[in-house]
Formats: C-alpha cells, structure tokens, sequence
C-alpha cells in the first residue's frame, strides 16, 4: 500500500459510465479510479453497458473492459457491470449497489469512506437521505451558466447546484476556469475544502513521435461546432501545399454536419481507442481547436491534450485562458480563436523543423497523478 494512503479509504464513484466507450466522462472517471486504487484506496464503479437493449451475451466483461482502455487490473477496484441492458433494470441496479456501497461503509468502515460524485443529480438524491458518508463533488462543468448562455430558463440548475453546494465536503473541478466560475457564481456556498485538478492520460499510451513522409496535422475528438471546428476547417484551406489535416473522432451525426471538405481533409471516423496513440504519433503536429466562449474559454480541459503530450506532438492550441494553464508559449504555438487566417499561420509555425523534435516536448501526466492530487481533497472531506 502507498504511504499516501494511511488506511485504506473507501471510495464510491457516484456516476454511471457506459463502459467501454471513447467518450471523455468515461475515459477520465475510469481511469480516476484506477489512479486511486493504485494508491491503496478500495474504489468501488458502477457502470452501464455500452449501449441499452444490448443483448446479453455481448455484454463486456470487467476483464474485457479494462484491456479496451489498455488498463492493468488493479488490487483495490472494484469495477461492477451492469448485467442488464434494459434502461429501468440498469437504473434500478445502479441503485440497488449503491445502497449496499452505503450499507457497508456506515456498518464497516465508517470513518474511512467517502463519496467522490461527478453527477449531481446522484448527490441530490443522496442528500435526501439523513445519513451517510461524506461527498466530494466533481465539477467539470457549471450547468447553470451553460444554459443561460444558451438562452434557456437556468433557475432549475441554479437550484440544484445551490442545494448540492451547501451539503458537499469538497469540490474537485477540472481546471481554474471551472472553480472560479463556481465561486462567482455560488460565493461562500462553496467548501473551503475545493481544488482545480486537470485531466491526464494512461502511461501505456506514450509513444515515440515519429511522423510519417507525408505532412500530416490531425485533431482528434468531437466535431461539434461550438469546438471551433467551423475555424479548423477554413484554416484547411490556407494550409502550404502538400499538408493534410487528419480528423479523427466524431459521431457519424457530427461528421455529416461537416459537409463538403477541402481536399486537404481526411476525416478518419473513429478508431479503436488503443489505437489512437499510434495514428497521432504519425501527425506532425496535434491541434487543439476552441472557441472563445464559456466551454471553450473557462471550462475545458480536454483529454486530447494529454494524449497529445504523451506522444511529444507539437502543438496548436485557440489562446484561451483554459489551454494557458496547462501549456505555455514554449510548448505550444497558440492562435487567436476564431481567426482561420491566423491558425493557418500557427500550424505552419508548429511544423518549422525546430519543433519537430518529439522527445522534447514530451509530458506524462498520468492518472495515478490526478489521483494523488484528488486524495488530500477526499481524507479532507472525512474531517
């Protein structure tokens, strides 16, 4: 057992991933587990399948999900698969084991359990009961000040986030951006007890950064517009002859929104995630594309840079308060968002031969180390 971890805490990850699957809240709360059974805690995940209406005999082992992300297993995670793929039956059985988790902690292991939740609908109706371990919410988001951006009635969210926000014990946000936005909002209703802690990458996904003959600049993940796609796609254009830009990721809906591509465009679709490491160590470069609005500006931290890190790609990065905290000028070539013109200029810096050399611009950053940032927010909590 790490010394990090005095006696063992018990951890319940209140959220219902649907494992396995690409997208980044599954990615991150799985391998946030797995950080911090590597540390001695005993970790306890629920997670859906897939997909509903699977039938059964295709539904993923625990084995089988842990080799699709590439993860080892681990002594102290305790990773619980749904065994139903019926939407009523998996809402009950998520509660049912919750319930059991709670059971124990309170008979068992009552002053060394706690709740780390990334759903607050789920603290809410925790909250409802009048006794249990204390909860740490994880903030990637602030639900409230997305949906009046979007010109929607946010009195609802507003009242959620207030009621789950005066019963927590702690707050771990994804980034500055999302914690600051959380104290403007909810002021001294936040606990003391609270810490921004960006996201990271499995180390089995270091690669060696070795481009191919033909230049080839790629972003990876989602096509929605609000990520700056619509710029990405215009700075196609402007590109020097002979460079493709590779996109990859995506659902099938939002590579249909694209349209009609520039021919220097390559949209790759999905692969397999072990896969990804492999084609983006290929890339000469790796983007990170924004817009400068609330999600782009104040409350992102994507997974694709971490990937990006790990492989030592040159990066390309919207210059937004939220990507400065995690890079600077020396490791990333920035450009001002929205502007195709000067994100064409920035990929053509980032391909110059001096920022070619991959192992210099290399950085793990592993979940076992988000996991040992979270662990003093979470023995905080027990206090």
């Amino acid at each position: 057992m790490t010394e990090l971890v005095r006696s063992p805490l018990r951890v319940l990850h209140l959220y219902r991933p649907r494992l396995p699957g690409a997208r980044a809240q599954s990615i991150q709360v799985l391998g946030t587990c797995h950080g911090l059974a590597q540390l001695g805690c005993e970790v306890t995940l629920l997670a859906d399948p897939p997909r509903d209406h699977m039938p059964v005999d295709e539904l993923p082992t625990v084995e089988e999900v842990l080799d699709w992300y590439d993860l080892p297993p681990v002594a102290g995670l305790d990773l619980k698969l749904c065994p139903t793929s019926i939407p009523a039956a998996e809402s009950f059985w998520f509660r049912k084991h919750a319930l059991i988790w709670l059971w124990g902690a309170l008979t068992q292991h009552a002053e060394r359990s706690v709740i780390l939740a990334r759903s607050k609908r789920y603290v809410d109706e925790y909250l409802v009961l009048p006794f249990g371990p204390p909860v740490v919410l994880e903030a990637h988001e602030v639900d409230s000040r997305l949906v009046s951006a979007r010109g929607e009635d946010a009195r609802p969210w507003l009242k959620l986030e207030q009621r789950v926000l005066r019963e927590v014990d702690g707050v771990v946000a994804n980034c500055a951006g999302t914690l600051s936005l959380l104290e403007e909002v909810h002021g001294s209703l936040l606990p003391q007890n609270r810490r921004a802690v960006h996201n990271a990458t499995n180390p089995r996904r270091v690669r060696d950064h070795l481009p191919g003959a033909g230049v080839v600049v790629g972003y990876a993940g989602s096509l929605r517009g609000f990520k700056g796609i619509e710029t990405l796609l215009l700075a196609a254009t402007m590109l020097p002859p002979g460079v493709t830009l590779e996109l990859l990721g995506g659902t099938e809906e939002e590579r249909a929104s694209l349209g009609l591509l520039p021919e220097n465009v390559r949209v790759l679709g999905e692969l397999p995630y072990r896969e990804v490491p492999d084609r983006i160590a290929r890339w000469h470069a790796g983007i990170i594309a924004l817009d400068d609005n609330l999600f782009g500006a104040r409350l992102c931290n994507p997974l694709k840079l971490f990937d990006y890190r790990a492989v030592g790609l040159p990066l390309v990065a919207a210059d937004l308060p939220s990507l400065r905290e995690v890079v600077d000028a020396d490791s990333c070539v920035f450009y001002n968002p929205g502007q195709p013109r000067d994100l064409a200029r920035a990929i053509t810096e980032a391909l110059r031969p001096e920022r070619r050399r991959g192992h210099r611009w290399r950085h793990l950053r592993s979940w076992r180390t988000r996991a040992e940032e979270i662990l003093p927010v979470l023995e905080a909590a027990l206090r």
